[in-house]
């Protein structure tokens, strides 16, 4: 089968959510025997050969990007992406069409594609994660492009009603579009990730090793304001022996300044791939909290599917039901700080992670692409 797969941007490195899930996915389609030709936008992003090792063909397109894009009833993340080079390639075969993402349908709705089959993979509601993206900003010129982005993608989002199928990345978000889209069939077809399994660690680490680690994209708006809630609020009230370790890719000078000056806080900038999974593997406490419950958080599925520690969330870190059984859950600063305590005492079982590995692969986190092609 061949398939034509639209990508928001250039899916190597894996390095982040959304691009994680593509790559995977590419990965698993190819694995399935698919033939997938690759159209990806990109934006200060090189061409990546390694991509041919997981598609046949790949296709780079630029972005309209600057103020032209924003003066348009259409979402700037759509409207910035409709390369006309684009649609005249998807017109050469009658292949199935996969778009991740709503950023990449400018052409879901065009006359040209009428007897295609057409599918969009939903990473989240897009316009509760602007709306959201807008609440985390401090500047109101941010903020008035968030919030504006986030009305323009709810009216916009009527676009899927000329998909085929729909393809959401939790079952919560599977629900809100089969309610909104009756007429369109809904799957929650769950993310895709690098599911090599690590060996189980069976030595516990010395007491003065132990770490506990939040990681994540720290250039994010939604990153930063958690990492500032950790040490404002979590960390003053923690032993101070009690070592904390933030990783992930471009923290700003002011973050960089703010972790130096605290003593039991370690910042690893920009870590290599290999770097983050042995901080992921021999984590003892994997502080995963958010204040948006949108989409999936990768960092989730990754702590638990490679991570050795424990696991402690906020309610809105849950995706779906049935997470509660393989993390800790404590909401509020006093909860969390409890829970933090508690755990960072408490020895970890080698067991756990391959407890934890079968709980997810029975939940649906199985890299498994029959939904797309069938």
């Amino acid at each position: 089968m061949k398939l034509h797969v639209v990508s928001f941007q250039v899916p190597f490195p894996p390095d982040y959510g959304g691009l994680i899930d593509v790559y995977y996915k590419l990965k698993a389609l190819k694995e399935a025997g698919c033939s997938v030709v690759l159209h990806t936008y990109r934006y200060e992003v090189a061409e990546q050969p390694d991509l041919l090792k997981v598609v046949d063909a790949v296709y780079y397109y630029e972005r309209f990007t600057g103020w032209c894009s924003m003066f348009s009833f259409r979402p700037y993340i759509v409207y910035s992406r409709r390369s006309k080079l684009l649609l005249e390639r998807l017109c050469e075969d009658d292949s199935p069409i996969l778009f991740e993402g709503l950023h990449t349908c400018y052409f879901l709705s065009n006359p040209l594609l009428r007897d295609r089959q057409k599918w969009v993979r939903m990473h989240n509601v897009e316009h509760d994660y602007y709306y959201f993206l807008g609440k985390s900003c401090v500047s109101w010129y941010e903020k008035c492009y968030y919030y504006l982005e986030a009305w323009k993608l709810k009216h916009y989002e009527r676009v899927l009603l000329y998909a085929d199928k729909i393809l959401a990345i939790t079952n919560t978000d599977a629900l809100y579009f089969t309610q909104k889209y009756p007429f369109v069939s809904t799957y929650c077809l769950p993310c895709f990730f690098d599911n090599i399994s690590v060996e189980t660690v069976t030595d516990v680490s010395p007491e003065n090793e132990k770490y506990i680690l939040y990681h994540g994209n720290l250039s994010v708006l939604e990153n930063v304001r958690v990492i500032n809630y950790i040490l404002d609020n979590l960390l003053p009230k923690l032993d101070i022996n009690m070592r904390v370790v933030i990783a992930g890719k471009n923290p700003d000078k002011h973050l960089r300044e703010k972790i130096s000056r605290i003593p039991n806080v370690s910042l690893v900038a920009n870590p290599l791939q290999e770097e983050m999974n042995s901080l992921i593997v021999f984590a003892h406490i994997h502080l995963l909290l958010t204040f948006q419950n949108t989409g999936i958080k990768l960092k989730l599925i990754y702590s638990l599917m490679k991570g050795h520690g424990h696991c402690l969330v906020n309610s809105m870190m849950i995706p779906d039901p049935g997470f509660e059984e393989v993390c800790t859950i404590a909401d509020g600063q006093e909860a969390q700080v409890i829970a933090l305590r508690k755990l960072y005492h408490t020895p970890l079982m080698p067991e756990a992670l391959q407890w934890r590995q079968q709980a997810l692969t029975k939940m649906g986190y199985n890299n498994q692409v029959t939904l797309i092609l069938h």
